[in-house]
C-alpha cells in the first residue's frame, strides 16, 4: 500500500465515503450519506466536531471524528463537555487497511484534542463489537458507563490525556 495521508475531512469526500466503502451501515429512511456527511462538515465549521479520513492511493480508507461538543437536545457532559472533555466517536478502517492505522489515527485525534486543552478523552463502543472493545482498552481507556441505545448497548470509556 502506498503512503497514508490522514487529513481533516472535505466536503468533496461526501461522494467517496460511499464509493470507497466507508460509509457504514444503512440510514435510517428519508436520510442519506451525503445529508449526514454535510451536517458533520457544518458542526466542524463550528468547532464542535472534527471529522479526520485516511486516504492511500486515491482512496479513503479510513474515517474518524472527534466530537467537542454535541448538538443540542444530545448534550453529555460526561462524555463532550466543549472544554476540556471531548469523545472520539468513531475510528473506522477499511478492512484492507493497514493494521496500525487506526492507532495511528487515534494518535492524531489525541495531539489535536491536547492542542485544544482537552484533558479526558472519552470513546464510545457498541458492546456488541468484541474487537472494537478489545482496541480501546489496548489504547489505555477504562470503562465507566454502559448506555442501552434502543435494542443494543453502548459502552463508554475514558482517558486521562497528558
Amino acid at each position: 500500500m502506498a503512503r497514508i495521508a490522514i487529513r481533516n475531512a472535505t466536503a468533496r469526500d461526501a461522494g467517496r465515503l460511499v464509493a470507497d466503502g466507508m460509509a457504514g451501515t444503512a440510514m435510517p429512511p428519508g436520510e442519506t450519506w451525503a445529508h449526514r456527511y454535510g451536517m458533520w462538515l457544518h458542526e466542524m465549521q463550528l468547532g464542535h466536531r472534527l471529522v479526520m479520513v485516511a486516504e492511500s492511493d486515491r482512496r479513503l480508507i479510513g474515517l474518524g471524528q472527534l466530537i467537542f461538543s454535541f448538538a443540542k437536545g444530545y448534550e453529555d457532559v460526561e462524555a463532550a463537555n466543549g472544554t476540556d472533555t471531548a469523545m472520539i466517536e468513531m475510528i473506522r478502517t477499511r478492512p484492507d487497511a493497514p493494521a496500525a492505522l487506526a492507532t495511528q489515527m487515534l494518535h492524531e485525534f489525541e495531539g489535536f484534542a491536547r492542542r485544544r486543552r482537552v484533558r479526558t478523552l472519552t470513546f464510545l463502543v457498541p458492546m456488541e463489537n468484541n474487537h472494537a472493545l478489545n482496541q480501546v482498552k489496548s489504547w489505555g481507556f477504562e470503562e465507566f458507563r454502559i448506555m442501552p441505545e434502543g435494542a443494543r448497548l453502548l459502552a463508554f470509556f475514558r482517558k486521562q490525556l497528558a
